[in-house]
């Protein structure tokens, strides 16, 4: 039997925090670094909050020995963070190919070398949102149909990457939040790219028509082939394991007594985590994503189908919050400008009156939606492994790094929400084992700039200062029990 501590969490439990290429590095131009989508979409006027951009971020790139110090300063011994493609990769025009960029590599070299030293746990995110320009352009991105091309680009990356540190890092993630960057990025419009479906945008979206289910297809398969490789060639030299990272709020029923509304819960949870685990689990969409996409959702072949199926070694989940869900099923399809996936669902959400609002619209404080996902998507048709919570965290309202360390309303939500991973665990008998807070510090959070502060970390932007919140102090008391 597994030994416990004061609260019910194993003592081999995984507490760590995380962070994104993009969102913390800055050095945009440095070490043969290309733009990737984000530079693109960041750089053009009126889309990002005040004009912001990654191009200097958090200055990780010069000051990553010291946030270093700052992860062993509160005790952390498990540190997730992501590759940025366009730095360890450049375009060769000649062969229109990515070819690998020595100098990136050798930043993630000193970095894996900084974390090993400090006695940190490396956990390696492949993709979070920034797909090379040069991909986009020359190789049809993730928008065209059936691109075996941009599959190959993705596992050429891969297999760069894990043949250089598979020996190094033990956890993997092929994409990051895949339901965010094709939503956000190809349907909403409020993402890199910025495509909406049926109103005329940038490449690719001037006519209109990108389909966000086309974009999904092409993750899906280019998760399941770069997994294929994984599983065959790394994995039994080397051990570890891999994951595709996917994000889920709990869908629950505005009117607890209306069949039709718990319906339309269900229908989200199948639109939003469904869409991306049921192909992992059986090679086939939902069966009500079928019935209400109709042909705009594409059909995996059978080989496809059998690559995805067992893609995955454990799942990694990401939440931050609960919707109530009315049911609009019995109205006219009649498009939102929301997007077609918004549409297709046929509901509409909102949050409870008495749930502590965040700075971010979309994120509310209910805790027990996360032990709530963690049922939903373990259940038996389910999921039945190893369990990693890989994202979850607090969208604290603008306060200066003095009122931040006196923060408790982020404190009572972490507090909170690994309260109800360990009901998950305890109570429920979820095998989860790990949680990772996000994040370790403050940072550029895509379309809203800086005007929003995730971290533990407070970050002075000007002056790149860190100061540890009340979050970072909580965090390092409760690394291991919730007191």
């Amino acid at each position: 039997m597994v030994p416990m501590c004061t609260n019910g969490f194993p003592t081999d439990f995984i507490w760590g925090l995380g962070t994104a290429a993009y969102q913390i590095e800055g050095g945009a131009n440095l070490y043969g670094r290309e733009p990737s989508i984000w530079d693109d979409f960041s750089h053009t006027p009126g889309k990002v909050r005040n004009g912001d951009t990654g191009d200097t971020a958090c200055d990780h790139v010069h000051r990553m020995r010291e946030d270093v110090g700052l992860m062993r300063a509160i005790g952390l011994e498990h540190y997730r963070f992501s590759i940025s493609w366009s730095r360890v990769m450049s375009w060769d025009a000649a062969t229109s190919q990515m070819k690998p960029n020595e100098l990136g590599l050798q930043f993630y070299d000193e970095l894996l070398d900084a974390l090993a030293a400090a006695g940190i746990k490396p956990y390696v995110t492949l993709y979070h949102w920034d797909l090379p320009s040069a991909l986009h352009k020359h190789k049809g991105g993730w928008h065209t149909p059936n691109n075996q091309g941009i599959i190959d680009e993705f596992v050429r990356y891969a297999d760069l990457i894990w043949s250089r540190y598979a020996h190094r890092v033990a956890f993997w993630v092929t994409f990051n939040e895949p339901w965010t960057f094709t939503v956000e990025g190809y349907d909403a419009g409020n993402m890199a790219p910025g495509c909406v479906p049926f109103q005329a945008g940038p490449e690719p979206c001037a006519n209109g028509d990108v389909n966000v289910y086309v974009v999904a297809h092409n993750v899906l398969n280019a998760h399941a082939a770069a997994a294929e490789r994984f599983h065959n060639v790394y994995q039994p030299k080397h051990g570890g394991v891999l994951s595709i990272t996917l994000n889920c709020e709990m869908s629950l029923p505005k009117d607890g007594g209306s069949a039709a509304d718990a319906a339309a819960a269900e229908r989200a949870m199948q639109f939003s985590l469904g869409w991306w685990l049921q192909p992992i689990l059986t090679g086939e969409y939902p069966a009500v994503m079928r019935q209400n996409v109709g042909s705009r959702l594409p059909h995996f072949t059978k080989e496809e189908s059998a690559r995805l199926i067992g893609s995955i070694d454990v799942l990694a989940l990401n939440h931050y919050s609960t919707h109530l869900v009315t049911d609009l099923s019995d109205r006219p399809r009649v498009r939102t400008g929301d997007g077609s996936w918004a549409d297709d669902q046929q509901l509409s959400i909102t949050f409870g009156v008495d749930w502590i609002p965040s700075e971010s619209p979309w994120l509310h404080m209910y805790a027990p939606g996360l032990r709530g996902l963690l049922g939903w998507a373990t259940a038996p048709s389910r999921w039945r492994g190893a369990v990693y919570v890989t994202e979850n965290g607090w969208s604290a309202r603008s306060m200066t790094a003095e009122e931040a360390a006196h923060d408790q309303v982020h404190v009572a939500y972490l507090s909170q929400y690994t309260e109800q991973l360990r009901l998950a665990l305890v109570e429920d008998g979820v095998d989860v084992r790990g949680y990772f807070g996000w994040s370790l510090m403050d940072n550029y959070e895509w379309a809203d700039g800086y005007s929003k502060r995730f971290g533990l970390y407070f970050v002075d932007y000007a002056t790149q200062q860190r100061t540890p919140k009340a979050a970072a102090l909580w965090w390092n008391a409760t690394r291991r029990c919730i007191v």
